[in-house]
């Protein structure tokens, strides 16, 4: 008989905890804010269908790794995004990561300061956004106004845009949460 109640003591036991936090959270008991120091995007949106490339090629995410992007509207300004990612990746493991960073732009105008860019960090991945339906999707989904700042974005690894960094953020806490994510 005591092994009887003992094994309905431990089958009901999660069925419990699982129902009395569902009711708890319908009632409006739920965890306030995150521990991240990212943002996270409005709405999670998916890259893979965009008209993105770099050399006739589309990007892909066939090797299963994260990219870590900044958009560049203004080459100057995004000097210290593409710094900071550089640094973040040799952080982190680059096995994890998706070659150093991709750097993304749409305007044609910006072609010969990007092409300095690739020679200044030569891993990088450069990819043209020609229609700026990527531009548009990370405006439309953040309060950052790209033409203004430069943040570090997150790509997960099949192809939905995650959150974002802002630049003044400090460096160990951007690497402790890309830890925690990736």
């Amino acid at each position: 008989m005591k092994n009887k109640i003992a094994l309905i003591f431990i089958l009901l036991t999660p069925i419990l905890i699982v129902a009395l936090s569902s009711i708890y959270f319908s009632m409006g008991y739920s965890p306030e804010g995150t521990k991240n120091e990212g943002v996270f995007f409005n709405e999670y949106f998916d890259v893979t269908d965009m008209d993105i490339y770099k050399n006739d090629e589309t990007i892909s995410f066939e090797d299963g790794k994260w990219i870590m992007g900044v958009y560049v509207t203004d080459p100057d300004k995004a000097e210290n995004s593409l710094y900071l990612m550089r640094q973040l990746n040799v952080a982190l493991n680059r096995d994890v990561i998706q070659g150093s960073g991709v750097t993304f732009y749409n305007n044609k105008e910006l072609e010969a300061a990007i092409k300095n860019t690739k020679s200044e960090y030569p891993r990088i991945g450069i990819y043209k956004d020609p229609s700026n339906i990527f531009f548009n999707s990370l405006q439309n989904n953040s309060d950052l106004d790209l033409t203004l700042d430069n943040p570090i974005f997150v790509i997960d690894p099949y192809g939905r845009v995650v959150m974002y960094f802002n630049v003044d953020l400090d460096p160990k806490k951007i690497l402790k949460d890309l830890k925690v994510l990736i």
